[in-house]
């Protein structure tokens, strides 16, 4: 499994970018199964991918001191007598917050030497060396029987600092002074830093950048698998934990909001041929947190209880039930937010009186027209999806990371 951190889906080839921004993962499409609405059940890391990672829905209020409180897909796996292994480059995904939980290997890795140059500044692990570290793990356990890996990559994830070749290679003209770092894009995201449409195109074009290099790293760990005759043994996913915000409705980065921007993220899946045929476009709506049950069910392993719908079933029985997806956050106060999504419509449904906002996805994509007064008895049987808190949600309260990781978290903008 391979998790691009932040990573939209409107700016892949394959769910329609105009740019060349992700090559390797467009011919990885071509091959898998291309889910056009897949939605993460939160808008920021920590309750995205435990929700993901648990099955679970995360709780309706996540801070920076909850941990992974269900069974991760690693425990259930590495039960059924799979190796399991871990690599992440998101101070989230550690071990500080549970995420180790199943993993017999797992690791993490910190630009430490970005802050013995600078105090709170933030420059990217060393991508190149951690796929490194995927391909030479799986090398390894391919021979010895069956594996799961988890590569949490941070890319395209701010700062947008992309490296060489890629660096300029979307906008080589841009004359201005706003540039990618994580300093820049929270004074844009408060309003203490104005900025033109011209410079958010540069933002843009260097997230882009940043996510092209993603690519190429991604495409480096699917040539492995290649070559190491794994293709038709192995179920690849590819997804991204959340998307990111350029202002589409005030707001830069994420976590805040949950319009499209934030929250409609890729996921291709490939299965090996054994599967069947399955289709290569799948235009439903369906939750990330579909992976745990997906898996057990390709692997003849008992799913926990009360999770989403395998996505091997959704595909064999296509229009069978309801297509809804649910995510939540918190707003900029600290307060809970839940958006609910359905084929044409999405709810999104504030802590405060009057806070409830209804969209029409099929004549209003941009999220631009509340209807949610005409559309009263719609509002109330979406709202009814987002009632109560799930007895076993993902993440309960914990103690909070250590001084390290709070560090790299300060850096990356998320603590104060």
């Amino acid at each position: 499994m391979l998790i691009l951190d932040a990573a939209r889906a409107s700016d892949f080839g394959a769910y329609g970018a105009a740019r060349d921004t992700t090559p390797n993962l467009d011919a990885f499409a071509r091959g898998a199964t291309l889910f056009e609405r897949a939605y993460s059940q939160s808008a920021w890391t920590l309750p995205s991918t435990a929700s993901f990672l648990t099955g679970a829905y995360p709780p309706r209020r996540t801070t920076n001191h909850f941990q992974i409180s269900a069974t991760t897909l690693a425990s259930l796996l590495g039960s059924a007598g799979f190796a399991t292994a871990g690599f992440s480059e998101n101070p989230y995904v550690t071990g500080d917050f549970g995420f180790n939980q199943g993993f017999a290997s797992f690791r993490e890795y910190q630009p430490w030497e970005s802050y013995r140059r600078a105090e709170n500044a933030y420059t990217h692990p060393d991508t190149a060396r951690s796929i490194d570290d995927v391909i030479d793990w799986i090398r390894k356990a391919s021979a010895n029987g069956r594996f799961f890996a988890y590569a949490h990559l941070l890319r395209p994830h701010c700062p947008y600092d992309p490296p060489a070749p890629f660096a300029g290679r979307f906008d080589p003209v841009y004359a201005g002074q706003i540039d990618g770092s994580v300093k820049t894009l929270r004074k844009i995201d408060k309003g203490s830093l104005a900025v033109t449409d011209r410079d958010l195109m540069h933002l843009r074009a260097l997230y882009d950048e940043n996510l092209a290099f993603g690519d190429q790293q991604a495409g480096r760990l699917l040539a492995a698998l290649h070559a190491l005759t794994l293709d038709e043994r192995t179920i690849v996913i590819v997804a991204a934990d959340h998307g990111e915000a350029f202002r589409e409705h005030g707001r830069m980065l994420h976590t805040y909001t949950l319009f499209e921007e934030m929250i409609h993220v890729p996921l291709m899946v490939r299965f090996p041929s054994r599967f069947g045929e399955l289709p290569r476009r799948w235009g439903g709506v369906v939750e990330l947190r579909s992976l745990v049950p997906t898996l057990c069910d390709a692997l003849g392993i008992e799913p926990p209880p009360g999770g989403a719908p395998s996505l091997l079933r959704v595909l064999r029985e296509a229009g069978s039930g309801e297509e809804f997806a649910v995510s939540r956050t918190i707003d900029k106060s600290n307060r809970p937010l839940a958006a609910v999504v359905s084929r044409r419509y999405k709810l999104i449904q504030g802590s405060r009186i009057g806070s409830t906002a209804l969209y029409d996805l099929e004549s209003d994509p941009g999220e631009t027209r509340d209807i949610a007064r005409a559309h009263r008895p719609l509002v109330l049987r979406m709202r009814a999806q987002l009632s109560g808190d799930d007895p076993d949600a993902a993440l309960r309260a914990g103690v909070g990371p250590r001084p390290e990781t709070r560090k790299s978290l300060r850096a990356l903008g998320y603590v104060e």
